[in-house]
């Protein structure tokens, strides 16, 4: 699969068909290091864009396991781009020193079952922790915004400690339960939380 992965981005980098809108990394692809975005903007080459994987169906096998049957045939795909967005809902926790190896990783995910402690520990400075934080607890179940803001700031005091450069991602949210105004509050608080924070 691997040989099959990198023959077709081959070609497909060749015959011009990656765009500047090409970026996977399940956010923003801004990086000072690589082209905005651009739309209709064809013939870029990997090492122009963001790329993006994970190993949610490898979130049972322990880190050893994990690399020998994934990310070493991952690694070399990873490397042809510019910069890479490792992970998705799997818990990374124990699995961060083999992330290590994929030299242009640029941002991890800590989903809401990782050890957040541990991940930033881990991760310190050198890559930016991207934050899930459970969309259940957040909004999906309605809005508690004393259980929200307690929940920013315990997590910040963590990404402080460990000096992490951060980003939340709010994603796999099911329902708000025909209330939009608990989104648009949701986000307020975590600005508001953010500005005490830092």
């Amino acid at each position: 699969m691997r040989d099959g992965i990198l023959k077709v981005h081959e070609e497909a980098e060749k015959a011009g068909d990656f765009s500047y809108t090409n970026h996977q990394n399940q956010a923003m692809p801004y990086a000072e290091e690589l082209p905005d975005p651009v739309p209709n903007v064809y013939g870029a080459k990997r090492k122009e864009l963001w790329w993006y994987m994970a190993a949610q169906e490898f979130t049972a096998f322990g880190p050893d396991l994990y690399y020998e049957f994934l990310l070493q045939y991952q690694i070399p795909i990873l490397e042809k781009f510019g910069l890479v967005a490792y992970g998705c809902c799997e818990d990374l926790t124990d699995k961060i020193h083999h992330l290590k190896k994929v030299k242009n990783l640029r941002r991890i995910a800590v989903s809401p079952f990782a050890n957040t402690r541990k991940c930033a520990e881990l991760i310190g400075k050198d890559y930016i922790l991207s934050w899930r934080p459970h969309p259940a607890t957040m909004i999906c179940q309605g809005l508690d915004e004393d259980f929200v803001r307690k929940h920013m700031r315990e997590n910040f005091k963590i990404f402080k400690e460990n000096n992490n450069h951060f980003d939340i991602t709010l994603k796999d949210v099911e329902t708000i339960n025909h209330k939009s105004e608990s989104l648009i509050r949701w986000v307020q608080i975590v600005k508001e939380e953010i500005d005490r924070a830092f």
